[in-house]
Protein backbone atom coordinates (compact mmCIF):
# COMPACT_ATOMS: atom_id res chain seq x y z
CA UNK A 1 0.00 0.00 0.00
CA UNK A 2 2.81 2.38 0.87
CA UNK A 3 4.54 1.68 -2.49
CA UNK A 4 1.38 2.61 -4.38
CA UNK A 5 1.15 5.85 -2.47
CA UNK A 6 4.79 6.72 -3.20
CA UNK A 7 4.34 5.89 -6.88
CA UNK A 8 1.21 8.01 -7.00
CA UNK A 9 3.02 10.89 -5.26
CA UNK A 10 5.67 10.85 -7.99
CA UNK A 11 3.46 10.25 -11.03
CA UNK A 12 0.61 12.71 -10.33
CA UNK A 13 2.75 15.87 -10.41
CA UNK A 14 4.59 14.53 -13.44
CA UNK A 15 1.31 13.90 -15.29
CA UNK A 16 0.05 17.38 -14.37
CA UNK A 17 3.29 18.99 -15.61
CA UNK A 18 3.09 17.11 -18.93
CA UNK A 19 -0.58 18.09 -19.38
CA UNK A 20 0.18 21.76 -18.65
CA UNK A 21 3.12 21.65 -21.07
CA UNK A 22 0.91 20.30 -23.85
CA UNK A 23 -1.73 22.99 -23.22
CA UNK A 24 0.91 25.76 -23.07
CA UNK A 25 2.54 24.55 -26.29
CA UNK A 26 -0.81 24.83 -28.05
CA UNK A 27 -1.37 28.37 -26.79
CA UNK A 28 2.12 29.86 -27.12
CA UNK A 29 4.46 29.81 -30.12
CA UNK A 30 8.00 31.15 -30.46
CA UNK A 31 9.28 32.65 -33.71
CA UNK A 32 12.54 34.27 -34.83
CA UNK A 33 12.53 37.67 -36.54
CA UNK A 34 14.25 37.29 -39.94
CA UNK A 35 14.66 40.96 -40.97
CA UNK A 36 14.74 44.56 -39.77
CA UNK A 37 11.34 45.49 -41.25
CA UNK A 38 9.96 45.97 -37.72
CA UNK A 39 12.92 47.98 -36.33
CA UNK A 40 13.17 49.56 -33.81
CA UNK A 41 10.43 47.49 -32.13
CA UNK A 42 11.88 44.14 -33.24
CA UNK A 43 15.37 43.41 -34.51
CA UNK A 44 16.59 40.61 -36.78
CA UNK A 45 17.38 37.64 -34.55
CA UNK A 46 14.84 38.46 -31.82
CA UNK A 47 12.88 35.45 -30.53
CA UNK A 48 9.25 36.45 -29.94
CA UNK A 49 6.35 34.85 -28.05
CA UNK A 50 3.10 34.73 -30.03
CA UNK A 51 -0.36 33.87 -28.72
CA UNK A 52 -3.42 33.18 -30.89
CA UNK A 53 -6.50 35.38 -30.81
CA UNK A 54 -8.92 33.06 -29.00
CA UNK A 55 -11.49 35.79 -28.53
CA UNK A 56 -11.67 39.10 -30.32
CA UNK A 57 -9.83 40.43 -33.32
CA UNK A 58 -6.53 42.22 -33.85
CA UNK A 59 -6.65 45.90 -32.90
CA UNK A 60 -4.86 48.86 -34.44
CA UNK A 61 -1.31 48.88 -33.06
CA UNK A 62 -1.07 45.12 -32.41
CA UNK A 63 2.06 43.41 -33.76
CA UNK A 64 0.90 40.21 -35.47
CA UNK A 65 2.37 37.11 -37.09
CA UNK A 66 0.62 35.89 -40.24
CA UNK A 67 1.06 33.69 -43.28
CA UNK A 68 2.53 35.62 -46.22
CA UNK A 69 0.15 36.72 -48.95
CA UNK A 70 2.82 36.30 -51.65
CA UNK A 71 5.03 33.38 -50.52
CA UNK A 72 3.37 30.14 -49.36
CA UNK A 73 4.80 28.79 -46.11
CA UNK A 74 6.51 32.06 -45.15
CA UNK A 75 5.53 33.83 -41.93
CA UNK A 76 5.63 37.61 -41.57
CA UNK A 77 5.53 40.00 -38.62
CA UNK A 78 3.93 43.44 -39.03
CA UNK A 79 1.90 46.02 -37.10
CA UNK A 80 -1.87 46.39 -37.66
CA UNK A 81 -2.51 49.88 -39.01
CA UNK A 82 -6.04 49.54 -40.39
CA UNK A 83 -8.95 47.43 -39.13
CA UNK A 84 -12.19 46.48 -40.92
CA UNK A 85 -14.23 49.55 -41.84
CA UNK A 86 -11.32 52.03 -41.70
CA UNK A 87 -10.89 54.53 -44.54
CA UNK A 88 -7.10 54.59 -44.83
CA UNK A 89 -4.65 56.65 -46.90
CA UNK A 90 -1.28 58.36 -46.50
CA UNK A 91 0.05 61.82 -47.20
CA UNK A 92 3.68 62.95 -46.97
CA UNK A 93 4.59 59.58 -45.43
CA UNK A 94 1.99 59.80 -42.65
CA UNK A 95 -0.88 57.32 -42.40
CA UNK A 96 -4.36 58.76 -42.06
CA UNK A 97 -7.54 57.05 -40.84
CA UNK A 98 -10.75 58.79 -41.97
CA UNK A 99 -8.77 61.98 -42.61
CA UNK A 100 -7.00 62.05 -39.21
CA UNK A 101 -3.25 61.45 -38.97
CA UNK A 102 -2.47 58.29 -37.04
CA UNK A 103 0.04 58.89 -34.21
CA UNK A 104 2.81 56.33 -34.68
CA UNK A 105 5.54 56.71 -32.04
CA UNK A 106 6.88 53.24 -32.92
CA UNK A 107 7.88 54.13 -36.51
CA UNK A 108 11.64 54.33 -37.16
CA UNK A 109 11.22 56.98 -39.91
CA UNK A 110 8.14 58.01 -41.84
CA UNK A 111 8.24 56.27 -45.22
CA UNK A 112 9.37 58.26 -48.22
CA UNK A 113 8.00 55.68 -50.66
CA UNK A 114 4.91 53.52 -50.84
CA UNK A 115 2.12 56.07 -50.63
CA UNK A 116 -1.23 54.51 -49.76
CA UNK A 117 -4.17 55.52 -51.97
CA UNK A 118 -7.49 55.98 -50.16
CA UNK A 119 -9.08 52.59 -49.48
CA UNK A 120 -11.78 51.12 -47.28
CA UNK A 121 -10.54 48.10 -45.31
CA UNK A 122 -12.84 45.13 -45.99
CA UNK A 123 -14.56 43.03 -43.32
CA UNK A 124 -12.23 40.40 -41.80
CA UNK A 125 -9.15 42.06 -43.31
CA UNK A 126 -6.33 44.07 -41.74
CA UNK A 127 -3.93 46.60 -43.26
CA UNK A 128 -0.42 45.96 -41.88
CA UNK A 129 2.88 47.81 -42.14
CA UNK A 130 6.40 47.39 -40.79
CA UNK A 131 7.72 49.95 -38.30
CA UNK A 132 10.78 50.44 -40.55
CA UNK A 133 8.72 51.81 -43.45
CA UNK A 134 11.64 52.21 -45.86
CA UNK A 135 12.63 48.52 -45.48
CA UNK A 136 9.28 46.74 -45.27
CA UNK A 137 7.24 44.73 -47.73
CA UNK A 138 3.70 45.10 -46.41
CA UNK A 139 0.07 45.92 -47.25
CA UNK A 140 1.23 48.88 -49.35
CA UNK A 141 2.52 46.29 -51.86
CA UNK A 142 0.11 43.35 -51.60
CA UNK A 143 -3.05 44.61 -49.87
CA UNK A 144 -4.83 43.80 -46.62
CA UNK A 145 -4.29 40.52 -44.74
CA UNK A 146 -7.38 38.28 -44.43
CA UNK A 147 -8.24 37.24 -40.84
CA UNK A 148 -7.78 33.52 -41.60
CA UNK A 149 -4.06 34.08 -42.35
CA UNK A 150 -3.36 35.61 -38.92
CA UNK A 151 -1.60 33.23 -36.52
CA UNK A 152 -1.54 35.47 -33.46
CA UNK A 153 -0.28 38.51 -31.62
CA UNK A 154 3.39 39.04 -30.74
CA UNK A 155 3.43 39.60 -26.97
CA UNK A 156 7.06 39.76 -25.93
CA UNK A 157 10.66 39.44 -27.02
CA UNK A 158 11.81 36.30 -25.26
CA UNK A 159 15.41 36.73 -26.29
CA UNK A 160 17.26 39.40 -28.27
CA UNK A 161 20.47 38.14 -29.86
CA UNK A 162 23.74 39.95 -29.21
CA UNK A 163 24.14 40.64 -32.94
CA UNK A 164 20.80 42.45 -32.98
CA UNK A 165 21.82 44.46 -29.93
CA UNK A 166 25.05 45.50 -31.66
CA UNK A 167 23.20 46.52 -34.82
CA UNK A 168 20.82 48.53 -32.69
CA UNK A 169 23.65 50.37 -30.97
CA UNK A 170 25.11 51.34 -34.35
CA UNK A 171 21.69 52.47 -35.60
CA UNK A 172 21.15 54.53 -32.44
CA UNK A 173 24.41 56.41 -33.04
CA UNK A 174 23.16 57.49 -36.45
CA UNK A 175 19.63 58.45 -35.37
CA UNK A 176 18.34 61.62 -33.79
CA UNK A 177 17.70 62.00 -30.04
CA UNK A 178 14.05 60.87 -30.18
CA UNK A 179 14.94 57.66 -32.02
CA UNK A 180 17.78 57.02 -29.57
CA UNK A 181 15.39 57.30 -26.62
CA UNK A 182 13.03 54.77 -28.24
CA UNK A 183 15.70 52.17 -29.02
CA UNK A 184 18.08 52.44 -26.06
CA UNK A 185 17.98 49.73 -23.43
CA UNK A 186 16.96 46.83 -25.68
CA UNK A 187 18.64 43.47 -25.59
CA UNK A 188 18.59 40.52 -23.25
CA UNK A 189 15.46 38.79 -22.02
CA UNK A 190 11.72 39.44 -21.69
CA UNK A 191 10.80 42.75 -23.31
CA UNK A 192 7.07 43.44 -23.80
CA UNK A 193 6.09 44.41 -27.33
CA UNK A 194 4.11 47.61 -27.55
Amino acid sequence: MRTKSLLRTILEPLAIAVALGVVARGAVHIYAIPSDSMAPTLQAGDQIVVTPYFRGLPQRGDVIVFESITTPGELMVKRVIGVPGDLLDSRVGRVRISGYTLPEPYVLRQGTAGAVPAQLIAADSFFVMGDNRDDSSDSRSWGAVPRERIIGRARMVLWSSSAAVGDEARAAEKSDAADTQRTRGRGGLFKWIE
